[in-house]
């Protein structure tokens, strides 16, 4: 059975729009430590909610359909939560650009609206790891 590699291929398009993002704060605005801590703040934030998305549906499945659907609501209240608590941390201790925050989770839709050229791109590299 094959390894299933969607979330790396998520996180790894998280990654990629981060650094691309970062480039373009650098590039337009003042402050880069100031931007920067928002943006990699919502970098990890958009991390965490991918690998706990993935783990919370792995669970789901083993419940019935009641406890699965209360399950994910669970889940999906965790990750708000979180994400909350995170940017009200960062917002009240004037850390990082809240705005940044927010541009920073948006890699997460990104990331999986491109997730099957981004696999492409995996099995690319993967067939010429084999070639040699």
């Amino acid at each position: 059975m094959k390894k299933d590699d969607t979330l790396n291929e998520l996180l790894v398009g998280i990654l990629f729009f981060g650094i691309v993002f970062q480039i373009i704060c650098v590039f337009v605005g003042g402050k880069i430590l100031y931007n920067a801590i928002g943006l990699w703040t919502g970098i990890a934030i958009a991390c965490f909610m991918a690998i706990h998305m993935k783990r919370s549906i792995e669970d789901a499945l083993e419940f019935g359909p009641e406890g699965a659907e209360k399950h994910a609501r669970n889940a999906y209240l965790t990750r708000t939560l979180v994400t909350l608590f995170v940017i009200g941390i960062v917002i009240y201790f004037k850390l990082g650009n809240p705005i940044l925050i927010i541009i920073g989770i948006f890699p997460l839709k990104l990331s999986a609206y491109l997730q099957p050229h981004i696999h492409k791109v995996f099995l690319w590299f993967y067939e010429q790891k084999n070639k040699m």
